[in-house]
């Protein structure tokens, strides 16, 4: 986590969005494959241990890029699980039975089919697994900056609980917050669990 005396020292250069994401993309790049591999499973552990995660029978989790979290090592345990489909400026929900065998955009990530007999209602969900580049211990996330995540959960029928996903690294002590953007319930890392 960065400090309140190192975001003090810093906070002239880092004071605007584009430049947190900057910093937070270069702390992921000092990551070595080993240690994103090893911090992933700590992840994923972590969220196996929730009550939230336990009781939840419908999921939304991501296919994650290069230097995000691997959320693909839960263990699902029958679980119906859905994932995001960018669909012009937002995100479809579409379940998946085989994550394998989804197809790449042309944006490189790997999505789901456009299948209407697969799409996924908002109020089915029971937890949302929420990438960023950087969250605070309160809850504020920062996106990649197309807002699609934000667009998401601005969507009526939310019931799910928020989950952030990242790295101990990306754990900033404050981030800058605007009306449309969504926080979540809990930042989970490799090594701590924060309820907000």
């Amino acid at each position: 986590m960065v400090s309140d005396e190192k975001l003090a020292e810093i906070a002239p250069r880092m004071s605007t969005k584009p430049v947190l994401r900057k910093s937070a993309r270069q702390k992921i790049q000092e990551l070595a494959p080993g240690e994103l591999a090893e911090k992933s499973a700590r992840i994923c552990r972590a969220i196996e241990a929730l009550p939230e995660w336990q009781s939840a029978r419908v999921l939304c989790i991501f296919a994650p890029l290069p230097g995000e979290p691997d959320v693909e090592l839960l263990q699902l345990g029958g679980r119906k699980v859905c994932y995001p489909r960018i669909n012009g400026s937002g995100l479809d929900l579409y379940y998946v039975e085989n994550p394998r065998a989804m197809e790449v955009s042309r944006w490189d990530i790997r999505e789901p089919f456009a299948d209407e007999t697969k799409a996924s209602a908002i109020p089915e969900i029971d937890l949302i697994l929420v990438p960023g580049l950087a969250f605070s211990p309160h809850g504020a996330r920062l996106g990649r900056g197309a807002g699609f995540y934000d667009r998401l959960l601005a969507r009526p029928g939310w019931r799910a609980r928020k989950i952030g996903i990242c790295f101990d690294c990306q754990v900033f002590e404050t981030l800058p917050r605007e009306a449309h953007d969504h926080e979540v319930d809990w930042v989970i890392t490799e090594s701590q669990a924060l309820r907000i």
